[in-house]
């Protein structure tokens, strides 16, 4: 019996506490999102930033005004994308339901079944009347505090995600400034040569590999957006200059920011082209161009993505698109790029054989 206890109480301390922290720290990462979302950005923004910051540097700009001019470009960038964006979703949008249904009434199979399906509502409407006008009256204040309550939600996301914004660009310049101080006040914390060593290997690693990576990844991004949108604009697809911004942050995201892409492209082609070859000529040619660039273009210019296990990276994008969303989607890769420079710092050569792929 005393055998047996020993090893149950072994197996809880190999198995049950490592499943309990793990079990916590999910839990801790859900609450606290608002909170570790923003300070994440700001951190992988200022290693983003940090190349172009130092290289100002070197020209003898100082360094507060070398941070804010890289931080000034990215406000640039962001609004140039919102402006980029919200005109033309907005137009399309307005004319989207109709041009679609115009295009769905000329195959005699579709809209036979939407008949179907609009005798089958009309009934079930019928007979939602006949239960009474009270439960009709209330369905109808439901749907007017639904509305006013979606209104009300907009706006409070617009109001937090301006917020949120701030704080991010505010973080990231005080980390552009001061990230090397702040670093070298949390080394001298430990007493241990060693460590010390480590710890600064592992910022100089982080800050250029991480950094460059990243800073890297959004330009072959931003080019494969510009080829794109310029083909499109050529064909005279809708949203021509949309597509710019799309491929350029939905390709962050592995495998899932494509298909969203592909998905968002025939739907867009099906309002605006009447036969199937225009139709699907645009998902053709994109599907073209990202297939060349991820095949070529991406393997010459950051490697390190090569290295990190496909089924790692793909598992990993779920997990932080059901933790954060898309935003947990788009950071999943950038996330891992750190854990893995930080495994090979430190020594945790478990963890790398892991991530990495052994050929």
């Amino acid at each position: 019996m005393s055998n047996l206890a020993t090893q149950s109480r072994k197996n809880v301390k190999i198995w049950g506490y490592p499943f309990l922290i793990t079990v916590l720290a999910i839990v801790c990462l859900s609450l606290a999102k608002d909170f570790i979302l923003p300070i994440i950005l700001a951190f992988l923004l200022s290693l983003i930033l940090s190349p172009a910051v130092r290289f100002l540097m070197r020209l003898k700009i100082p360094s507060v005004l070398a941070s804010f001019t890289m931080l000034l470009v990215s406000c640039a960038v962001l609004v140039g994308a919102i402006w980029l964006v919200t005109p033309g979703v907005a137009k399309w949008m307005s004319a989207a339901p109709e041009k679609i249904e115009q295009r769905l009434s000329t195959d005699e199979e579709i809209q036979q079944t939407i008949d179907k399906l609009q005798e089958t509502s009309k009934k079930v409407n019928d007979a939602v009347k006949k239960i009474g006008i009270e439960e009709e009256s209330e369905q109808q204040t439901q749907v007017v505090i639904q509305q006013e309550s979606w209104s009300s939600g907009l706006l409070a996301s617009l109001q937090k995600g301006l917020s949120q914004t701030l704080l991010i660009f505010a973080l990231t310049l005080f980390l552009l400034i001061s990230g090397n101080e702040l670093v070298l006040n949390l080394v001298r914390l430990s007493s241990q040569p060693k460590k010390r060593k480590r710890y600064i290997m592992l910022f100089q690693r982080l800050r250029r590999e991480v950094g460059q990576y990243l800073g890297a990844a959004f330009l072959v991004n931003l080019t494969l957006g510009c080829l794109t949108s310029l083909v499109f604009w050529y064909l005279d697809v809708p949203l021509a200059w949309t597509w710019l911004v799309l491929v350029t942050f939905l390709r962050f995201v592995p495998y899932v920011g494509i298909g969203l892409i592909a998905i968002l492209l025939v739907l867009v082609s099906m309002t605006h082209f009447d036969t199937l070859l225009e139709t699907f000529m645009p998902l053709g040619i994109f599907m073209g161009l990202s297939t060349i660039f991820g095949f070529i273009v991406d393997p010459l210019v950051h490697s390190m993505r090569l290295r990190i296990n496909p089924i790692i990276v793909f598992v990993s994008v779920i997990f932080w698109g059901w933790l954060w969303g898309a935003a947990g989607a788009i950071l999943a890769v950038p996330l891992l790029t750190v854990a893995l420079v930080t495994a090979e710092c430190m020594g945790w050569t478990t963890l790398t054989r892991i991530v990495t792929r052994t050929n």
